[in-house]
């Protein structure tokens, strides 16, 4: 017998996550791995699903998903949360920790509508997102495009597509794939749009407080626990770190482990009008992932003049 199974027999291992649709998905997906270890998923709204008619930095940022998440591990209500890593802020809240990562999905944008590549898009088109990094390379390569807020679940978001409300929208591929949505739109190369620091990335944060209970999350989450996506996200963190990188900040980045067991970290930070584009990339070894995202975050603040560029 697992040494985590008797534990959560007495008391089942809660999952908190959001209420969307995707969010219910991907912690099913982490229950299924959980085996017969008893289990409960506890869904919640929180402020960034219930407000959409505002930018998120209007709201308090991409990290609302979290924070809510994070409330409930701190109040002893829940012991893991399911978060999309890329929604995660790099700094955790008190006695809670990151222990697991899923194998990453397919990390690349996609652009849904009747046309195949941004370059098709007709003249002054009207593209939906509510991701800053999108918009500012839309606005690099087409600064002729309308780039309007469109925030919402994924159903939300194809339905005001299909209503006329938008000529194409963008959404991650890794999202349409867990639901299912295969055949839904056309991924975009990554030298194009180079996707956002650990999108494709299912993380379990879980609470620390009850140690007994955090050792048993940490021994049953190895299990399935990714290292590869692991290595990956942990050097797109450190940059993101680095640079103090928010939803405010259009920034890019995408770690690749290379044939000769080396990481290579490729990353862009991006004027908000798109004007200006600055990338960089080197080569570190696995053993020390943080140090290669941190030395990528340098070269992008040299080539584009420093912090005030973030500002």
């Amino acid at each position: 017998m697992e040494p985590y199974s008797e534990l959560f027999a007495d008391k089942p291992l809660r999952l908190v996550t959001r209420r969307s649709p995707l969010a219910m998905v991907q912690t099913e997906m982490v229950a299924s791995l959980l085996g017969k270890v008893p289990h409960e998923i506890i869904g919640i709204s929180t402020r960034a699903d219930e407000v959409i008619d505002r930018p998120l930095v209007e709201i308090g940022g991409k990290g609302l998903f979290v924070k809510a998440l994070e409330a409930e591990l701190m109040a002893g209500q829940a012991d893991c949360a399911v978060h999309s890593l890329k929604d995660m802020e790099t700094i955790l809240a008190p006695q809670t920790d990151l222990v697991a990562v899923l194998p990453r999905e397919d990390r690349r944008d996609c652009l849904i509508g009747p046309y195949r590549t941004i370059a098709d898009l007709p003249q002054g088109s009207i593209v939906g997102t509510s991701s800053v990094r999108r918009a500012s390379i839309l606005r690099h390569y087409r600064p002729d495009l309308k780039i309007e807020l469109l925030r919402g679940n994924v159903q939300r978001r194809l339905s005001l597509l299909a209503e006329g409300r938008y000529d194409a929208i963008i959404l991650a591929k890794a999202g349409l794939l867990r639901l299912g949505m295969e055949d839904v739109g056309t991924a975009i190369p990554e030298s194009v749009m180079m996707p956002s620091a650990s999108q494709g990335v299912i993380a379990l944060q879980i609470a620390t407080q009850d140690e007994s209970r955090a050792d048993a999350m940490r021994a049953l989450f190895q299990t399935f626990h990714c290292q590869e996506t692991f290595l990956a996200i942990t050097a797109e963190r450190a940059l993101l770190d680095r640079l103090d990188g928010s939803c405010r900040t259009p920034i890019g980045a995408m770690a690749d482990r290379l044939p000769s067991g080396e990481l290579r970290l490729q990353a862009c930070v991006l004027s908000a009008d798109g004007a200006a584009s600055y990338s960089a990339e080197a080569t570190g070894a696995s053993t020390d992932p943080a140090a290669l995202g941190i030395a990528v975050a340098e070269q992008l603040l040299e080539k584009c003049g420093g912090p005030s560029f973030l500002a």
